[in-house]
């Protein structure tokens, strides 16, 4: 918050009096209660419960607190700054902010930097700044084999930490080269890396891509990147390639990005006049878009047909790769569903003779961790179908793919949008769509803690572990 204010001293704008307000005063309680906390006495590490209930609160709290700022400063209504924070921290993208052209360059760069931080925290802050979250953070990527880069999780976190800023700053170069406003440049980075995509223009990345053409190859690359798992990103930009490649995971998202990328050029094909040049951009670009998570568009999506609509909302659902800044069930979910569709079927085939182990990485997984990725995808599912109803309900007018299509983009945090959500949605609208990136950026975190609760005493002795 401390930095919005110096970008309008680099800008010549108008101090933004209540970021460094807000900021100040957050800096200052932060010290306080540190020091205070200093001096209560023993501290002991926290029970899996509590890290799980404090987790839920904090992304709860920092979007609020910085929605104060960002409501006074912009003068919007507090629930619609909310829900800008809660987009930008989660990394959706979703906006109800009207004339981002004319926006202050400040506030845009503030859109930026919170999908930037919020991804990035996700994986890396909680690990560096929490210790009682090392041992949580394994549990939250039990799937991943290994999950560490390091030898230890902080080591881990920092590492993903010089990785991703490394990344962020060749893009930024690279986009500024290539002719790209250094703002926009800066900005766009930031969601494109953070699978975020916000961006400065009511109409998108479009905007900038009509002025800078070529930046849409760095931008792509960074969509691309930004649905890798750090662990193989890390291995890539080591140079192993092969043992890159070892990952399941990794060769079904290439793979998904390739399939996908030739669908929606063939399903877009037809209705731009059988333009190659603009399947490609109206086609391939939003599908990657989608399947990564990341949000940018090109071209209207709202005036698109449903079959380009629904594509996109499976691509959406799928997401990119577990252990990275985007959303959706993940890839490693989806491989997983599919063995255990082959194992039950060759069950089913040999009368229960023959049922082979579900393996991923060269390790078999028990049923707990079957279970877990299907109950997710379950969950998952349900949240945007639920959605979806209660949008249509809210404004019947609303088409079902079309309210589908953004409760998918909300609980996966994408940020793609046929036009649903708007300023003048109704907040009811705006209500639902919250709650389904909150939900669906802890990855129902906050459901499951709240069930804890509910089961605290029966369970007591063992929750408390």
């Amino acid at each position: 918050m401390l930095t919005v204010p110096l970008i309008d001293a680099i800008y010549r704008e108008p101090v933004s009096l209540w970021f460094l307000t807000v900021g100040l005063a957050c800096t200052v309680t932060g010290y306080v209660l540190y020091k205070l906390v200093e001096h209560v006495g023993k501290v002991v590490e926290m029970s899996l419960l509590e890290s799980m209930i404090t987790y839920s609160l904090a992304w709860l709290l920092l979007p609020a607190i910085s929605a104060v700022a960002l409501s006074l400063e912009s003068s919007i209504p507090y629930e619609d700054a909310l829900f800008e924070c809660i987009s930008g921290f989660t990394g959706t993208g979703l906006t109800v902010m009207m004339g981002l052209d004319s926006t202050k360059r400040s506030i845009l760069y503030w859109r930026g930097l919170m999908q930037w931080t919020g991804e990035l925290g996700v994986v890396v802050f909680t690990a560096v700044f929490l210790p009682f979250f090392w041992r949580f953070g394994v549990i939250l990527y039990s799937l991943e084999r290994p999950t560490r880069i390091s030898a230890s999780l902080r080591e881990t976190a920092m590492k993903i930490f010089y990785i991703y800023s490394l990344v962020t700053v060749l893009g930024i170069v690279t986009c500024v080269y290539l002719g790209v406003e250094p703002l926009d440049a800066a900005v766009h980075v930031m969601t494109a890396i953070a699978t975020g995509g916000m961006s400065n223009y009511d109409a998108n990345y479009e905007k900038v891509f009509q002025y800078a053409p070529l930046s849409i190859y760095p931008i792509t690359i960074l969509m691309i990147i930004g649905g890798f798992n750090f662990v193989t990103l890390s291995r890539i930009l080591g140079g192993e390639f092969k043992r890159a490649w070892e990952s399941e995971e990794f060769k079904a998202f290439i793979y998904l990005n390739i399939t996908f990328m030739g669908i929606s050029m063939l399903t877009v094909l037809p209705t731009v006049n059988w333009s190659l040049e603009n399947s490609l951009l109206y086609g391939v670009f939003n599908a990657l878009s989608a399947l990564t998570t990341t949000g940018f568009s090109i071209g209207r999506l709202g005036s698109m047909s449903d079959h380009v609509k629904l594509l996109l909302t499976l691509a959406m659902f799928i997401g990119c790769m577990s252990f990275s800044t985007g959303g959706g069930i993940k890839v490693v979910r989806l491989v997983i569903l599919c063995k255990k569709l082959k194992s039950y079927i060759v069950s089913f085939l040999t009368g229960g003779t023959v049922s082979p182990d579900i393996r991923l990485g060269g390790d078999v997984l028990d049923e707990r961790e079957v279970a877990n990725a299907l109950i997710y995808i379950i969950l998952h599912l349900s949240a945007l179908l639920v959605g979806a109803s209660l949008v249509k309900a809210i404004v019947p007018g609303v088409d079902m793919v079309d309210a589908v299509f953004e409760t998918t983009s909300a609980a996966s945090n994408v940020g793609l949008s046929v036009g649903v959500i708007s300023a003048h949605a109704p907040l009811g609208v705006k209500i639902v769509l919250m709650a389904l990136m909150y939900f669906g950026r802890l990855e129902y975190l906050p459901l499951i803690a709240f069930t804890g609760l509910l089961l605290y005493r029966k369970y007591r002795v063992f929750i408390t572990r």
